[in-house]
């Protein structure tokens, strides 16, 4: 407990940190829509779509308002909304498609269980325990059915745990993303992983693990509506392949005063997401959809370079 204090701050009602914010230098041009929109979504959610506006010292900028705070907040909401439609058919098409591979590849329907194919085993406990608690209190007839009737010959530390088609449909993305992150060399070689993600667009079986761990993170922001547009997210491996090389990337500043481009912002994880979708043989892209969001909400102009999106993003082929 050292260094800590006792927190003592008094509640503030939506009105009151309205008044905060105006003694703080922000432009209110409608108080009392300001104050419902408070009281809808809360200010320290909101408060995220006001720091971009923001001075070092916390007063906000001249041009800064509530109205253009709120356009960014409604923005990403739209953002969020486009990319989780986009991202359920990424997951359900790679659920789907590795299910059907390892099952016929490895002639195990419970594959999934065998830790020889998994590089980390007390990984590997933790999503079957994660899936066991879920087929346990699943409420699906599937799971139901199995549960009543059948268990499994080839494990015996979870006898009552399903083949992988069921398994599968149970999983979470991220216990998901923990498998594919799991294989060993020796099972992705074995098991011709390197195809399986040639067949969904990917050049090879650790890219597309890489990718889909960035896509489970956008997909968690978007499940659980929080701030997406300028988030840090985790470089997908090998992106940089798939992109147009004449489009200059966002670049980032690291040690010794260099530059290198930034990779782990939202662009280069749209640019996974739509890769994955086409090769799964959808034929929607995302990148008009995004740039009639920019049309729409002028004030993203901005924040643009802050989610990773080139000057010349436009001109990417993948996405348009």
């Amino acid at each position: 407990m050292a260094n800590l204090l006792p927190y003592t701050k008094p509640h503030k009602t939506s009105r009151e940190l309205c008044q905060k914010l105006v003694d703080q230098n922000l432009t209110i041009e409608d108080l009392p829509k300001a104050i419902k929109i408070l009281d809808r979504c809360s200010y320290y959610r909101f408060k995220a779509y006001l720091i971009p506006f923001q001075n070092e010292d916390k007063t906000f900028r001249e041009e800064a308002s509530f109205d253009k705070a709120n356009q960014l907040y409604e923005f990403d909401n739209e953002l969020r909304n486009t990319l989780f439609r986009f991202i359920a058919s990424v997951e359900i098409g790679v659920r789907s498609k590795f299910e059907q591979w390892m099952t016929e590849k490895t002639g195990n329907t419970f594959w999934y269980l065998d830790t020889s194919l998994f590089a980390n085993s007390d990984n590997h406990i933790r999503t079957v325990s994660n899936v066991r608690s879920a087929f346990v209190d699943s409420k699906e007839l599937f799971a139901s059915h199995f549960r009543n009737k059948y268990f499994n010959e080839f494990c015996p530390f979870y006898r009552d745990l399903p083949p992988a088609w069921i398994a599968i449909e149970l999983m979470t993305f991220g216990n998901l993303t923990k498998l594919l992150e799991g294989m060993t060399e020796d099972s992705i070689e074995t098991h011709k992983l390197n195809r399986f993600a040639q067949k969904v667009g990917v050049k090879n079986f650790k890219s597309l693990a890489s990718w889909m761990a960035t896509i489970q993170e956008v997909r968690n922001h978007c499940g659980h509506h929080t701030r997406l547009f300028n988030r840090n997210l985790k470089s997908p491996t090998g992106i940089k392949r798939i992109l147009k090389p004449e489009i200059d990337l966002v670049k980032h500043s690291i040690s010794g005063g260099r530059e290198e481009d930034q990779l782990n912002r939202l662009y280069t994880a749209v640019a996974a997401i739509q890769k994955i979708y086409t090769g799964l043989g959808y034929s929607d892209r995302l990148g008009p959809i995004i740039n009639q969001l920019f049309v729409t909400y002028p004030v993203t102009n901005f924040v643009k370079k802050s989610m990773g999106f080139p000057e010349r993003w436009t001109e990417e082929p993948l996405l348009f």
